[in-house]
């Protein structure tokens, strides 16, 4: 005869199964919280768990970083960090993407003069940085900061698509290449949210789009390829923080544009 789990041995298994599946989400005590999760940990489990920022804690702390370190990172890192980047959703699940690596010294100093370059044609006949409101300023010395130093950084990631989607293609350009782009950029935000977990800091730009050709021939990027965007990546100088948003009422409509009561 099959004897019944007890009421305490049922619980117990429960808990462990629930656990389980939050770490495997990576969620933890606070992600469980911020879900309403039932969730229970013993001290030991909860200083372990602090020490990784949990889901919704990893999103509002995902800033653009653009100092970074020269500092190596290690490749089962970077292999994880895209890992995350192809279990986003793709249209039609057909994954018609890429991602190159860029570590050689030659090669990223190719592309930060070409960034470098681009960037000082766009700023020329811009006001200077003593008119522009601090916050601003702030931005815009960073991304100085990142044009001149890029071959700095360890890593560069460069997340490619294809240029259009096969299923829509000519039939409406605009649905298709919405389609590539809503299929490659879950993707980056994915690598971003497991590169700010594993405290590597990064930013996604789309300069290159500028010298894009020359980068794919470069690189060897097929011709019915594009480079959706170049990734920085490197251990930040300085500290991470939460990000700094409007209020969500701001940008919040109901059922239409402009409704802002539910």
């Amino acid at each position: 005869m099959k004897r019944q789990k007890t009421p305490v041995v049922k619980q117990e298994a429960e808990h462990v199964s629930r656990r389980a599946f939050l770490q495997e989400l990576g969620l933890g005590v606070a992600g469980a919280a911020a879900l309403g999760l039932p969730f229970s940990a013993d001290a030991a489990e909860q200083k372990a768990a602090s020490a990784d920022p949990g889901l919704f804690e990893t999103i509002y702390s995902l800033r653009s970083i653009r100092r970074l370190k020269p500092d190596p990172i290690p490749e089962e890192t970077l292999r994880k960090i895209v890992d995350a980047g192809i279990h986003a959703p793709s249209g039609g699940n057909r994954q018609d993407w890429g991602f190159i690596l860029v570590r050689d010294a030659e090669m990223k100093k190719f592309i930060r003069d070409r960034y470098l370059e681009t960037q000082k044609k766009m700023r020329a006949g811009a006001p200077p940085l003593s008119e522009l409101p601090p916050d601003r300023q702030r931005a815009m010395k960073a991304s100085m900061h990142l044009s001149e130093h890029m071959h700095e950084a360890p890593v560069l990631l460069l997340a490619c698509a294809v240029k259009e989607y096969p299923p829509w293609g000519a039939a409406n350009p605009r649905a298709s290449q919405a389609t590539v782009h809503g299929s490659i950029y879950p993707a980056v935000q994915n690598i971003l949210l497991a590169c700010r977990a594993f405290g590597v800091g990064a930013t996604l730009t789309t300069t290159h789009c500028f010298f894009e050709e020359e980068l794919k021939q470069k690189l060897g990027v097929p011709e019915n390829m594009e480079i959706s965007a170049m990734l920085p990546m490197g251990y930040p100088r300085g500290s991470l923080g939460k990000t700094k948003r409007k209020p969500v009422e701001e940008v919040l409509y109901w059922d239409r544009w402009g409704k802002k009561s539910a």
